[in-house]
């Protein structure tokens, strides 16, 4: 496929506002006559169609996503149907069903409870993880409100393509999105975005989402910076097949989307006095990473990119006498691993380097967590079953929203609770019918 154009609107705040007073009514005057399993429908078509080589958006993603975000087009083949996969109605549906009790509130009052989405939700997004928007815009959709999307500066390209692909499927479902880019700081389309809707959600690194709660005068839910950690137990480590394919899924939730993401790990806490040792699985650990920069190859660095890999690995080379090992990609940055002593949590610079942290015991990784309670999202474990409750105990006490098998970090289902609290539960507002009144 060649000469692929996406044309993308660039609205002033009048064309903004007329914009989102159009989405509005259509929300509230057709969406909202809309039953739920109507609505569920119609969004499942569309993924489904996502979800199809054949689909031509889907050509032109897997044809300009990699030139609009970087990413391999191995990479973005790769992950993005694992993005869209989980957004087929049945998990959708049970994601409502878990976070509202029945779906069946946004249709009308049951057991004394009806759910009302906002009329309007102004989502701005960040990151450059391709597929990112289709949540929060599916989502939106479903509880019968208004999505105003700001795109990641990342990726400017997959809400307008998504957008496109739900009018097609339902021109009113079309009609209650709005796509709208913008340098973010553009006060006076800020002030349209933030002011004429119910409530804005977004993401992004913590300076940004403060300024922005602070220009925002009605509901606000923020998501600011976070990363993520894996653990393995020396039970784990006992003979070279266990640590290929231990080390072969700790490289895959690594490399998918080069820790661009809240759910890549960037250190891995693993315990000594197994039979087989640290060292000995940060070799296999480099040689699966090494495979994977074949199969699924880095994004493009920048020039900043690559001097802070090359930065990181010469830091651990200058603690060789602390007992840091340096296990690099060599004549590139495609990655590293550093073997380390000690439970310290320090972030990493991306684009896949790995702290393995060496621990006689994961009981000390507690308290080296706790520090960053506030940036912690998931952590990825491998355990004996008999160790997994109280360590999942022990990361619930840190701040850990997400515990799953090493392999599965970069595949999170609907329920996962994103920052610890509802994906969308937060975003409906609740009316009490009482007196025998409801269905």
């Amino acid at each position: 496929m060649n000469d692929i154009e996406v044309e993308l609107a660039q609205l002033g705040p009048d064309d903004l506002r007329r914009a989102v007073a159009a989405a509005r009514m259509t929300a509230e005057r057709w969406l909202r006559q809309q039953s739920i399993e109507a609505i569920l429908e119609t969004l499942d078509e569309v993924v489904g169609r996502w979800l199809s080589t054949g689909y031509h958006l889907r050509q032109a993603v897997d044809e300009v996503l990699p030139m609009a975000t970087g990413f391999s087009r191995a990479a973005v083949r790769e992950g993005f149907p694992l993005l869209m996969l989980p957004l087929r109605a049945a998990p959708l549906r049970a994601l409502l069903d878990a976070e509202l009790g029945d779906c069946r509130v946004l249709d009308q009052a049951r057991r004394g409870r009806r759910a009302v989405g906002p009329l309007a939700i102004t989502h701005v997004l960040s990151g450059n993880i391709p597929g990112l928007a289709a949540l929060p815009m599916l989502a939106t959709l479903a509880l019968k409100s208004a999505a105003i999307v700001k795109p990641a500066a990342g990726d400017p390209v997959f809400p307008a393509l998504l957008a496109s692909s739900i009018a097609e499927v339902s021109e009113g479902l079309g009609r209650c999105i709005v796509v709208a880019p913008w340098t973010g700081g553009n006060s006076a389309l800020e002030e349209v975005a933030f002011r004429d809707v119910d409530l804005v959600v977004a993401s992004g690194g913590d300076a940004a989402i403060a300024s922005i709660a602070g220009r925002v005068s009605g509901r606000f839910i923020g998501y600011g910076h976070k990363m993520s950690v894996a653990a393995i137990g020396k039970e784990r480590l006992v003979d070279a097949s266990a640590l290929r394919g231990l080390a072969q899924r700790l490289a895959y939730d690594v490399s998918l989307w080069d820790q661009q993401g809240c759910l890549s790990p960037q250190a891995c806490y693993i315990e000594s006095g197994g039979v087989a040792s640290p060292v000995r699985f940060a070799e296999h650990l480099a040689h699966a990473l090494a495979e994977l920069a074949r199969e699924l190859p880095p994004r493009v660095q920048t020039l900043d990119d690559k001097a802070a890999v090359l930065r990181f690995r010469q830091e651990a080379e200058w603690r060789a006498d602390q007992g840091v090992r340096v296990y690099a990609s060599p004549d590139s940055a495609d990655w590293t691993v550093t073997v380390e002593p000690g439970p310290d949590l320090v972030p990493t610079c991306l684009n896949r380097c790995l702290r393995l942290k060496v621990v006689p015991s994961l009981n000390e990784v507690g308290p080296a967590l706790v520090a960053h309670r506030r940036h912690l999202e998931a952590a990825g474990l491998a355990v004996g079953l008999e160790r997994v409750q109280p360590i999942v105990d022990m990361l619930s006490a840190c701040g850990i929203h997400r515990v799953c098998p090493i392999g599965t970090m970069q595949q999170p289902p609907l329920s996962w609770v994103q920052g610890g609290r509802p994906r969308i539960g937060d975003w409906v507002e609740w009316m009490a019918v009482e007196g025998g009144l409801d269905a």
